[in-house]
Order: C-alpha cells, then sequence, then structure tokens
C-alpha cells in the first residue's frame, strides 16, 4: 500500500508538468497582447498592463539596432510612441493607431507574424499603413524572450511620408524653405536640442549649450532612413524621445558621441551577428550543439523529421503518457478498492474470485462514469453549436476515461458475458472512429454526435449501484427497488440517446457527406444498433435479477435449527446459490 501514495504523486507531478507545456493558441494570444500594447503603448508605460517582454529579452530592429533588457526594449517599443503621440508638432514618426495581422506562423516557442499597422499624423490627420515582420521567441511565461523585427518597405514609406509632412513642419518652423533635406533637418535639430536642453543637464549634459546642439546637429548628415542606428541625425532623433525616461542612459545617445546607440557599424558584423538568448529557429526543429555533437548530417536530418512529426489520432508511433498513466491509476484505483472490501465487507471475504472483481468493476464503474458524466455536463453547450478549447478538451478526456476503464474491465474481469463483452467492443470502436475521423476532418458537429454517444455510457450509475448492492448482500428490499429503477432509467436512457444521436447526426452532419462520411454514417447505425441490442439484454437482465430478489423476498424459507439468521441473510443465501 505504500507504492500507491508514491506512484500518485509520481503521476500528479507528470499531469502538472505536462499542462506547462503551451498550445498554439495560447501564442496567438500572447501575439494579440503583443500588438495591442504596441497600439496603446501608455498601457504599458504607466503599469496598466504587465509588459510583454521577459525581464532579459533581447531585440533587434532591422532600421535601428539591438536592444537588450526589458527596461530598454519598453522605453524604444513603447516609450518612444507615447511620448510622440504627446507632442503637438509635426513627428518623423507616427503613433500605432490600429493593426491587421497580414500572416502568421507558430511554432511554438515561436512565432512569425506581419502586422500592418496604421501610424497616425495628427497635425495632418492622416494614416499611413506600415508592415512590420517579426520573428518572436517566447518563454515559458509567455514572455516575449527575443525578437528580430523588420520594417518592411521603410524607406518607401518615409520617401512617401516626406513631401507630405514637410509643408506643416515649414509652417511650424515659419520657414519658407521649401527644400525637404533642409527641413527636415532642421526639424530634428530643434526637436534634438529642444530635449537635450531640458532634460540632459548636469552630470548628463552632453552639449556646452542650446547653440552648440543646434550647430551640430543642422552639419551632421540626417542620413537614409534605414540608418537608424548610425552616426547620423536621423538616429539622434529616433532617440530623443527616451531621455526623459533615463536621462543618464540616453543623454549620450544624442550628444555628438552618439554613446553606444548612434555611431558607425560594420555591415558585415550587422549581418553576421546574432544577439539572441533564445533562438529563432523553430523549436523542435532544431537541437543544440551537445544534442547533434559526433551525430552524421543525414542522422541530423532524420532527427528533424523526428521532431517536427504531426502526430494524428491514428498516428502508430504516438506514445500517450496520458493513457498509460490512466491504465496506471486505475489499476492502482482497483488494488484501493479490493483492499477496503477486504477489511470491512464480509460478504467481499466470502465470494468467489470472479464475483470479487465483479464487484471492485461496479465501484470502478461508478466513480469513474461520476466523473465522465460531470464533464460532459460542463461541455454539453457544444450540442448547440457552442465549441470551445476547453469543452473538446474535456470530451475527449470523458472519451478517455470510458474507453480506457472498459479495456481495464475487458482485461480485470475473469468472465464476461458476450452481451457486456460486445457493449464494451462496440463502445471503444465508435470513440476510436469518431476521434479520428474529427481529426482528419475537423468537423466541429462531430463533437456533439460524440457527447451524445457518451451519455449511453455515462448515465448507468444505477445500474452499477444494484449490481453492487446484490453482490455486497444489502437489503433485499432496497437492493429490488434499486434494481427494478436501474432496469427502467437505463432502457429509457439508451433509448433516447440512440434516437437523440441519429437525428442528430442527420440534422448537423448529413451536410458534410462525402464518401468517407458516408462509410462512417453506415458505420455509425451499426454499431447504434448493435449497442441497443446489448442494452436491452442489459436492461431486461437487471430486471430480471429484481424479479429473482423479490421472488426470494416472497417465499417462505425455512431457518435451520438453532440458527439466528435474518431474513435478509437467508433471501441472499438462495439468491447466491442460483
Amino acid at each position: 500500500m505504500f507504492a500507491y501514495p508514491l506512484t500518485l504523486s509520481v503521476i500528479l507531478q507528470l499531469v502538472l508538468t505536462a499542462s506547462a507545456y503551451r498550445q498554439p493558441y495560447a501564442y496567438l494570444q500572447a501575439i494579440q497582447s503583443f500588438a495591442d500594447a504596441f497600439t496603446n503603448p501608455s498601457s504599458v508605460i504607466n503599469g496598466s498592463i504587465a509588459s510583454p517582454l521577459a525581464e532579459d529579452v533581447v531585440g533587434r530592429i532591422d532600421v535601428t539596432t539591438t536592444f537588450v533588457g526589458q527596461e530598454l526594449n519598453t522605453e524604444y517599443l513603447f516609450g518612444l510612441f507615447v511620448e510622440g503621440a504627446s507632442e503637438t508638432s509635426t513627428q518623423l514618426i507616427g503613433s500605432p493607431s490600429s493593426y491587421t495581422t497580414q500572416s502568421l506562423v507558430v511554432e511554438p516557442p515561436n512565432v512569425a507574424v506581419s502586422l500592418v499597422n496604421q501610424l497616425h499624423y495628427p497635425t495632418i490627420n492622416s494614416y499611413f499603413p506600415l508592415q512590420i515582420d517579426l520573428f518572436i521567441a517566447f518563454d515559458d511565461d509567455m514572455k516575449i524572450i527575443s525578437y528580430d523585427a523588420i520594417l518592411r518597405r521603410w524607406s518607401e514609406f518615409f520617401t512617401y511620408l516626406t513631401p507630405l509632412i514637410v509643408p506643416q513642419i515649414a509652417t511650424e518652423l515659419n520657414s519658407t524653405s521649401t527644400n525637404s533635406t533642409e527641413l527636415i533637418t532642421m526639424k530634428t535639430a530643434n526637436d534634438v536640442c529642444e530635449m537635450s536642453t531640458q532634460y540632459c543637464t548636469g552630470e548628463n549634459q552632453v552639449y556646452d549649450s542650446n547653440d552648440a546642439c543646434m550647430e551640430f546637429m543642422t552639419n551632421i548628415e540626417f542620413g537614409n532612413p534605414w540608418e537608424g542606428g548610425m552616426d547620423n541625425g536621423w538616429c539622434r532623433y529616433i532617440h530623443k524621445n527616451m531621455v526623459k525616461y533615463r536621462p543618464e542612459v540616453h543623454c549620450p545617445h544624442i550628444g555628438p558621441t552618439g554613446g553606444d546607440m548612434c555611431i558607425a557599424r560594420d555591415y558585415v558584423q550587422l549581418t553576421e551577428d546574432m544577439p539572441f538568448n533564445a533562438t529563432l529557429i523553430a523549436y523542435n526543429a532544431s537541437y543544440n550543439a551537445l544534442d547533434i555533437k559526433n551525430v552524421p548530417d543525414h542522422n541530423q536530418d532524420e532527427l528533424v523529421e523526428i521532431a517536427t512529426e504531426i502526430v494524428y489520432m491514428t498516428t502508430v508511433a504516438f506514445y500517450s503518457v496520458s493513457c498509460v498513466i490512466y491504465m496506471l491509476l486505475l489499476y492502482v484505483l482497483a488494488k484501493v478498492i479490493e483492499f477496503f472490501f477486504y477489511r470491512y465487507s464480509m460478504s467481499y471475504r466470502t465470494m468467489s474470485i470472479t464475483n470479487q472483481r465483479n464487484s471492485v468493476t461496479y465501484v470502478m464503474d461508478l466513480l469513474v462514469t461520476i466523473t465522465a458524466l460531470a464533464l460532459q455536463l460542463v461541455s454539453s453547450p457544444v450540442l448547440n453549436n457552442r465549441y470551445t478549447f476547453a469543452a473538446s478538451g474535456m470530451l475527449k478526456v470523458t472519451a478517455l476515461l470510458i474507453s480506457g476503464l472498459y479495456i481495464f474491465e475487458l482485461t480485470y474481469r475473469i468472465s464476461m458475458r458476450w452481451p457486456l463483452m460486445t457493449h464494451h467492443f462496440c463502445t471503444i470502436f465508435a470513440i476510436v472512429l469518431l476521434l479520428s475521423v474529427l481529426s482528419y476532418t475537423r468537423h466541429p458537429a462531430l463533437m456533439g454526435a460524440g457527447e451524445i454517444w457518451l451519455f449511453q455510457a455515462t448515465t448507468e450509475q444505477s445500474v452499477f449501484v444494484g449490481l453492487l448492492m446484490y453482490r455486497l448482500d444489502y437489503s433485499p428490499r432496497w437492493t429490488r427497488d434499486v434494481l427494478y429503477l436501474a432496469a427502467i432509467q437505463s432502457f429509457i436512457f439508451k433509448l433516447g440517446f440512440a434516437a437523440y444521436l441519429l437525428g442528430f447526426w442527420a440534422q448537423h452532419l448529413v451536410q458534410f457527406h462525402s464518401s468517407d462520411d458516408i462509410a462512417l454514417s453506415v458505420l455509425l447505425v451499426v454499431l447504434t444498433v448493435l449497442l441497443m441490442a446489448t442494452q436491452v439484454y442489459g436492461a431486461g437482465a437487471v430486471w430480471g435479477l429484481a424479479k429473482k430478489v423479490n421472488r426470494f423476498m416472497n417465499d417462505p424459507l425455512p431457518s435451520p435449527a438453532g440458527s439466528d439468521k435474518s431474513h435478509d441473510t437467508l433471501v441472499f443465501e438462495e439468491l447466491h446459490k442460483h
């Protein structure tokens, strides 16, 4: 018995470990949360929502540079736009206002997404689309640990934007110039020097005066749109919005030296450098250096094929940990029930081994079907086309509970009559068939069909209670009444759910009929007929058992001389003889 708690603790640990793995949909939600935050950056800056970035995040933006750490990335991804949106003058960088997802690929823990963002320029009352391609890696907490961002066609965007904003910039600068380069340079100098004069003071001062700043900024080359990480005016303009957050960090970036951000860079080094602390190669298609050490190239390809295998319900090589754990749990449950029966039930100890095991399965059937029925009731909205991920999971768990229970029962019982054996085989085959077809066709209505079918297996609790009472020599009167009730309830429920299943199938699934689906429909009818035959037989057998108990209750039973046995005890003794 001491092994059972240890076994259960191991099972629980495995279940908890498995639950930590994220489904692809979780990454879709994480991407949506990130995109929402990007279009509402103030929510991240003011702390109203948690940062989507990990503490040790590393990010790279192709037109600027690489940023390390949550604080720095938060300032550049979110703070840049918050400060720009608060300005009343025309900004060279618009404020994200909305987005659409143009393409998306999820390969946990990595995501490739392309977002078309609408950048708002309020002083000219215009919105312009900018497409941003992102390769993102998430950590175990669904925080972004690495990202590589490409501003697609950024140079074309800036070239398109410039003639539309320079007239407004000229008005704001009170300039009569029509030279775009001159106006952009002057705008950059004014904005950068204003920030420097206001925030870069004391130990953080980088220019001797505002005039010195203006002289430097109007003489340095503005740069190309794609050179946002180089030693030019454009780079300093990008960094000016972050100065107020941490002057000690960002003032050098807008100063003459450019700090460690606005500096000359080598193309080859930039291209070949891999700054990320988490690989952006799909996790299940890559191995680290230790994994593939001394492995020949062609075998490395085989490893990738193994790791990227798509598992279906019918995949032969698939090893279902949950099934193995469940079968082990059923074994442990059976042994626990045996222990308690031996300890507390005299009737159990005097039974044959066949009836002992039958009694154990009645308790197991009762416990498992109650659990399965609860899951079904929670997931029942699928019958009204209210599909959810949780409901789908509950139905699959219910199918596992019932099919695993029946398989265990087939092997655990010493003997089993052919109607019950046929019932179990048909139910298991039906579950396998429905789940397999669902995995291939993706017809959601099959979930509803499975829900109805499973009700035929999860509403037999009264039968198990009656049979257990009969085996444990409980009150004959109560046993008889429960068996009568069980026979009637079982027959009505089985007949009702079978009719419901056929009607549901005709109403919701006939529209999808291909040749394969028609074959499924034929099998459905055959299995339903077989199950109904076994269930009618079973209900009749329970009814007959109730009549047998009633007959012996009403017959006079001779009591041996000197015996103090009760009438109930004598009834069950006679019943078990027959």
